[in-house]
């Protein structure tokens, strides 16, 4: 595609951006935000970024090979950021805005203090933070007062920008039909029982070892100990006792 028509198409996405765009900031004008509506858009609003990204980066580099000493990439440049920009303010104002309307638990009982506001945890597909990361979203996840086509929105607003855990969840449309089988998935690629059993008995070994060779001195055994009974925690939230990893974390007598 020449630069002309990889210019047009960009105009194009510009011109669908901000229509999202001018969505997004009328919605959040309201006193009151419809939450599903702005996850939608928010949704929307990645969708055409990224797309218009990668046209963009086609653009870009088709304006470098231009000997024009760069002017007219710089002005494209300026003005691509400018979108960028916006991009970023608009998502961030909605990951906001999201976080304050997280439904909470009302006690039986009046608090007589104020419970500080939980905000959602990211999750950016590493396997050693899903049992964290679910350990909070399972409240939504279980709740059966929010319909699936909300908790598949809080799901998206639940994972990392750019990350394979929203590459994943962005695969599937955001639907009610389809929240059940992101969560799924979700399972299957950074949650699997084994998978985590192997990464935190890999660390275990890891961490013993380097304490091995290591001098006693330079040794900082409280730090060690408490990184030691996270991992021996974690396997223990999995199903795996504690007794069956001592043998090899206590140098014999």
């Amino acid at each position: 595609m020449d630069l002309k028509a990889q210019k047009a198409q960009r105009r194009v996405l510009r011109t669908a951006f901000t229509l999202i765009a001018n969505k997004i900031e009328s919605e959040l004008k309201n006193d009151v935000v419809d939450l599903g509506k702005i996850s939608l858009l928010q949704v929307q609003l990645n969708d055409r970024y990224l797309r218009l990204e990668a046209v963009q980066e086609a653009v870009s580099g088709a304006l470098l090979q231009l000997e024009d000493d760069g002017r007219e990439f710089e002005t494209d440049f300026t003005e691509a950021e400018g979108y960028r920009e916006r991009y970023l303010e608009y998502y961030s104002l909605i990951d906001k805005k999201l976080k304050e309307t997280v439904i909470s638990e009302v006690p039986d009982t009046p608090r007589k203090f104020k419970l500080p506001k939980l905000e959602l945890r990211k999750f950016d597909g590493d396997p050693k933070e899903f049992l964290s990361f679910w350990s909070q979203f399972q409240k939504i996840h279980d709740d059966q007062d929010i319909p699936d086509e909300d908790k598949m929105q809080y799901l998206v607003a639940s994972v990392e920008p750019k990350s394979k855990a929203e590459r994943l969840i962005l695969s599937f449309p955001a639907t009610a039909a389809n929240y059940p089988k992101a969560v799924t998935q979700l399972k299957e690629r950074f949650g699997r029982e084994d998978l985590l059993v192997q990464i935190y008995v890999r660390d275990l070994l890891t961490m013993v070892m380097k304490n091995a060779v290591s001098s006693r001195a330079k040794t900082d055994l409280s730090r060690l100990y408490d990184e030691l009974e996270g991992k021996l925690r974690a396997l223990e939230s999995l199903g795996r006792k504690k007794e069956k990893f001592g043998g090899f974390l206590v140098p014999p007598g």
